[in-house]
């Protein structure tokens, strides 16, 4: 009976701190390429392209592509604006603006903001501020993305999600 109670503790206690804390989370790794203009100064100008595959917390996956520039100062700093479109498995998409200043390109740690999607729920998603981290091994990409989110919009995620797991095991 004591194990019981102590199972029953943790599954109790796991829910409301899961409760408490709605985060969409997405994990990517994908591929990048970029084309180079430097400057007689040592400034940098990139056009960068990346096509990553995704999936997340509550189930879902997809594809991603994102383009745009990135300036590298002589000093190595570096600005990057990419916009990004995600496509789910149901064909859901969703368009995001990354941007992030720091020291390098080979990695670091940036902000990205819905700013359109095609979801049925999406007045709530769109100017959802997420945090993101990239790292490169060569021309790979890994990503994760952590989007605070209300528990309405999380529930909302949650449910179209599931509502096409179910439709895709009755058909």
């Amino acid at each position: 009976m004591k194990y019981f109670y102590n199972i029953l503790f943790v599954v109790i206690l796991s829910k409301s701190l899961l409760a408490s804390d709605y985060n969409y989370n997405m994990e990517g790794i994908g591929t990048s390429t970029s084309k180079t203009m430097t400057l007689n100064n040592g400034i940098k100008f990139l056009l960068y392209e990346n096509n990553i595959g995704w999936t997340d917390n509550l189930g879902n996956y997809g594809l991603s592509k994102c383009m745009g520039t990135v300036t590298t100062m002589s000093n190595n700093d570096i600005t990057l604006n990419i916009m990004c479109e995600n496509t789910d498995k149901n064909g859901y998409k969703t368009w995001s603006v990354a941007k992030r200043s720091g020291s390098s390109m080979s990695g670091g740690i940036g902000y990205l903001e819905i700013v359109d999607s095609t979801v049925p729920y999406k007045d709530l998603l769109i100017g959802t501020k997420c945090k993101y981290a990239i790292n490169y091994l060569k021309n790979v990409s890994f990503t994760m993305t952590k989007c605070p989110v209300s528990n309405d919009l999380y529930t909302k995620i949650l449910d179209l999600v599931e509502s096409v797991i179910v439709c895709q095991l009755l058909i």
